[in-house]
């Protein structure tokens, strides 16, 4: 009886040994490895290779390819406007400093330009002058006026000499080119220039030499218009009653080029 009882405990152990040692059955496996959730696990983001692909993008990809970094300077240098061998006729308008103190002078201008490269034009301009006593000269004419009409003896009339036209021969040289946003409506190009000449100018003594020199902006709005500012030296020399002076003016013009 002992032994019977001894040897149904002892079976009764290896029984539970073997149903917790038990390995787990396939279908049990795959219960247990499965989220609760019925649906699928989120894909997982690979960000290194999203932006090596540029965010699989294939025009941003092809755009990319075609790049050539060592050329990328070049897009400034690329001019939309042909100025090779080309004509560009203009109209100015300025105004003059300095020289004569009882003189107040301005211009109106047109110009021929003959670019022969982007770099290097040749021109010819002509230039009307209008001319007005400033307010020193208006007081000194009104003083010897009134000596005169006081029967005064003794009085000074300035002596004035006043320009009438010049028309001058130009070189122009442009060292500078780039492109600005024209307020958001378009891409404009310009370039700044450096002038040199010199030509012939009419006083109201009579004709003059003439040399002019300065420096320049031309914006190119279209293809075929652009706006130009200009500020040039220029000296020549005029004939009073006591002789010839060396008169040394600013001269500053806006002006509109069309390219033919």
């Amino acid at each position: 009886m002992k032994t019977t009882s001894l040897s149904l405990v002892t079976l009764t152990l290896i029984l539970a040994g073997s149903v917790g040692f038990a390995k787990p059955s396939k279908s049990s496996k795959t219960v247990a490895a499965r989220p609760a959730s019925s649906q699928p696990a989120p894909k997982k983001i690979n960000a290194a290779h999203d932006i090596d692909s540029l965010g699989g993008n294939e025009a941003l990809v092809q755009m990319a390819s075609s790049m050539d970094p060592d050329n990328r300077a070049r897009i400034v240098q690329n001019r939309l406007v042909d100025r090779y061998n080309r004509f560009e006729i203009g109209a100015s308008y300025g105004g003059v400093a300095g020289g004569d103190a009882y003189m107040r002078t301005q211009n109106l201008g047109a110009s021929l330009d003959f670019h022969l490269t982007p770099r290097w034009s040749l021109g010819v301009r002509y230039y009307d002058y209008g001319n007005d006593l400033t307010p020193e000269g208006r007081r000194a004419f009104e003083q010897a006026q009134a000596a005169y009409n006081a029967g005064g003896r003794s009085y000074s009339i300035p002596d004035i000499d006043y320009p009438l036209n010049s028309l001058i021969a130009v070189v122009n040289w442009y060292p500078m080119y780039g492109k600005t946003n024209l307020m958001d409506i378009g891409i404009a190009q310009f370039d700044l220039y450096v002038v040199a000449g010199g030509g012939q100018m009419q006083l109201s003594s009579g004709p003059t030499s003439l040399l002019t020199g300065g420096a320049g902006v031309g914006l190119w709005m279209t293809q075929h218009l652009s706006a130009r500012a200009e500020l040039r030296y220029q000296n020549y020399k005029d004939q009073i009653i006591t002789g010839s002076r060396n008169i040394d003016t600013v001269v500053g013009t806006f002006g509109l080029g069309f390219l033919l």
